[in-house]
């Protein structure tokens, strides 16, 4: 019944009001701020939350249309029928309420459905949860809440709060937050970190900030795509834009209007809404705030602050270590890419939003622009709700753990995943304390073992001054893998561990196989621009330039060493001379990258693989805009299609590329043939296979302190002495 209610309504909405009549979905290409606020300023309604460079979904009329013609801005009409789309939109959800796949994430929820489930989180489970109220509305709507932590005192615990629908349209944006509830809730039963967590966290969750306009969203003569509050403004336009309405860098001037029939209309003051004065209020019963994270939709992004302004905000380091580490957990759960930045980085100010409010407070506060990254907008099918709901999940328990570990380590270079047999593996680490509580430098301590089972060693870490440090790695002689962590005491007394839980951290050895360092010119069969040679520092329209030498010596293979590669590239190809893998298993193609490109729905890069003159196959093309500033260790795994081969190629393609923005596209340098483990037994001093008494003996002939990696040193700890022995006897 309700499902047909809910389309008669939406065809009810169209039909009579006529809003949509002469309007159609548009996606523009943007490329300044000045060309977002020229349409805005002609009636153009943005329909997407944050209007950051690329294609942006509008609704426009002719007028509107003739002036993105006028301004030379790419365009295509996505939708002329939007009666329609919403139509279809309707359909989609009934089938997929039908289907139930995802259970109570199957299909979007109205403001009553979700406050019925948050009275249910709580009588399921009163011990952790307590249903809130934290204001009301301009209608007289609550707007609900929940608080999560373990019984006991919470006054000292620290706070995170998440947010979710300060704009109405944003449906996935309510969808997450109780989805974060429900899953917080579950794993106090079920996950020994997260209940650690709750132990000294205390979370709190507002699924709707704009109840008003969520409702106004499913209303019979409402508006699905309706943005702001619905403050009666006294004429014909209606709302405040609540993410306008915050008091940090109020109305001054970014993505922001004092007209009331814009979309946002900043209200008449500073918190002139009830809805904003409410979570205003409630952070201000909140001491201990720590982090909080304003979900949104779409884009999927992950904006830092400041949105107002380019200038860096308070612990500028902090906030960009957790905005990578929620942007690689999400990536982790479905592949989807979300782009951390701010809003000068990715093209718009916005001024008077929560989260610079709360930054200005002393949090570590984020706008999540949630699926999408374009089209279908905010009509996001219900068959993607249950992922997005996963993927931002891991971004909201990555930051509880981030905030309940009082420093972060951060890896400047990365952390080395491949060794050869025998290496010294250095690279610099930095520690970056969250909560300002200093650590003891003296107890960096690195553990580490060959192979995967018996006791780690301990090894001193160099300390460089302040919080950096230089790991060193001995890497087992024989080529087993190595397998380690970190730890360090803070000034409190408390034990940190990196990675947290029981993680490891591993270094696999290899043996190289075949290397083109570009000390000298390869002649490989090079189609178009691509030149072996030194690169010239040139290009970066967009993204970053060419680098100036190889990440190794002077010279590289690029596209274009002089600057941005083209606009409409035919695919363009660099391709290696056949090279032989007989006898080699388990190998990977790794290389030094520095790489510009834009995201795949405009330009491409890609490398393949052939084997013995077949076709072509993709190991790797860029998921999304690229901007390298540096030289990147890659590796990618041809096993499956290149072990024991005798004739392989691989080559690299620049393109196909659009008619807009160009980067400075492939610098390639270093590139190694590897075959990746081995064979080796814990305990084989001599690498033979076997572990015997010729082991024993050459531990005990080399016994004293090792500087070296040393194979006699079988727990890695720097000194052969009785515990070696004992494991190779243990090994026998």
């Amino acid at each position: 019944m309700l499902i047909t209610t809910t389309i008669a309504l939406i065809s009810n909405l169209i039909l009579i009001t006529g809003q949509y009549k002469d309007l159609s979905v548009v996606s523009v290409r943007i490329e300044t701020p000045n060309q977002i606020q020229i349409l805005r300023d002609a009636g153009a309604k943005s329909l997407a939350c944050f209007d950051h460079s690329g294609d942006t979904p509008m609704l426009l009329d002719d007028g509107t249309i003739s002036i993105v013609k006028k301004l030379g801005l790419h365009f295509e009409v996505i939708e002329s029928n939007i009666d329609r789309r919403l139509k279809q939109f309707e359909q989609d959800r009934a089938d997929a309420r039908s289907r139930g796949i995802g259970g109570w994430y199957a299909d979007y929820k109205t403001w009553t459905e979700v406050n019925d489930k948050l009275i249910e989180f709580e009588n399921d489970s009163p011990e952790i949860a307590t249903h809130i109220i934290i204001g009301q509305t301009h209608e007289g709507r609550n707007i609900h809440g929940i608080r999560i932590t373990a019984p006991g005192d919470a006054s000292n615990r620290k706070q995170v709060l998440f947010n979710g629908c300060q704009h109405a349209r944003e449906w996935v944006a309510v969808m997450v937050p109780m989805y974060a509830i429900e899953n917080i809730i579950d794993a106090w039963y079920t996950d020994d970190l997260m209940q650690s967590y709750l132990e000294t966290t205390e979370v709190i969750i507002v699924p709707i900030v704009n109840p008003d306009g969520y409702v106004f969203t499913y209303t019979p003569g409402g508006d699905r795509f309706w943005r702001k509050n619905r403050r009666n403004n006294a004429g014909s336009c209606e709302g405040v834009d609540l993410n306008r309405n915050w008091s940090y860098a109020w109305n001054e001037g970014d993505s922001t209007s004092t007209n009331t029939c814009s979309d946002v209309y900043v209200g008449p003051s500073e918190f002139s809404e009830p809805e904003t004065q409410a979570m205003r209020n409630l952070v201000y019963t909140l001491p201990n705030l720590v982090a909080h994270i304003d979900f949104h939709s779409y884009s999927q992004l992950i904006l830092e602050p400041w949105a107002s302004s380019n200038t860096a905000p308070p612990r500028a380091n902090i906030i960009k270590a957790l905005s990578s580490a929620m942007s690689d957990a999400i990536f982790d759960v479905h592949g989807e890419t979300y782009v951390a930045g701010t809003g000068g980085d990715l093209l718009y100010l916005a001024d008077g939003v929560f989260p610079d409010w709360a930054t200005d407070q002393g949090a570590l506060s984020y706008t999540i622009e949630l699926r999408p990254t374009g089209s279908p907008g905010f009509d996001l099918p219900p068959s993607e709700i249950l992922p997005t709901c996963e993927e931002s999940f891991e971004a909201v328990r990555t930051l509880i753990q981030f905030i309940n570990e009082p420093i972060t380590f951060v890896f400047p270079e990365g952390i080395p995943t491949l060794s050869t047999p025998g290496e010294l593996l250095t690279f610099p680490m930095e520690t970056l304390l969250v909560l300002d509580e200093p650590i003891y430098t003296n107890t960096m301590k690195l553990h580490l073992r060959y192979g995967n089972n018996g006791p780690f060693a301990q090894r001193s870490v160099s300390h460089n001054g302040n919080n950096t440090f230089t790991v060193s790695i001995p890497t087992s002689p024989c080529g087993l893998v190595s397998e380690f962590w970190f730890s360090v005491e803070t000034e409190s007394g408390q034990m940190v561990r990196y990675p947290a839980g029981d993680e490891i951290l591993t270094v696999s050895t290899s043996s190289l196989v075949h290397m083109w360092n570009m000390d000298e010119n390869p002649n490989w069969n090079m189609e178009g621009d691509w030149a072996w040679g030194i690169p010239l520092g040139g290009g970066g329209e967009y993204g970053n330039p060419d680098p100036t030498s190889g990440a190794t010596g002077n010279s590289v293979l690029g596209y274009n060493l002089a600057g941005d590669y083209p606009n409409n590239l035919a695919e363009q190809r660099l391709t290696s001379t056949p090279f032989s893998l007989e006898g080699k298993t388990n190998t990977s193609l790794q290389f030094q990258r520095y790489l510009n490109v834009e995201e795949p729905a405009y330009d491409h890069a890609y490398i393949q693989i052939s084997i013995a003159n077949d076709a072509w196959t993709t190991i790797w093309e860029n998921p999304s805009t690229i901007t390298d500033s540096g030289w990147q260790t890659t590796i990618y795994d041809i096993s499956d299609r290149a072990d024991e081969q005798s004739n392989v190629r691989i080559r690299w393609t620049m393109g196909t590329t659009d008619g807009g923005w160009k980067y400075s596209g492939w610098n390639i340098d270093d590139i190694q043939i590897v075959s990746i483990g081995s064979s080796a037994v814990q305990g084989d001093v001599n690498c033979d296979g076997v572990v015997n008494v010729t082991d024993i003996l050459a531990v005990v002939s080399a016994w004293g302190l090792c500087n070296t990696p040393c194979a006699e040193d079988v727990i890695p700890d720097g000194v052969i002495n009785v515990s070696d022995l004992l494991q190779v006897i243990g090994n026998w």
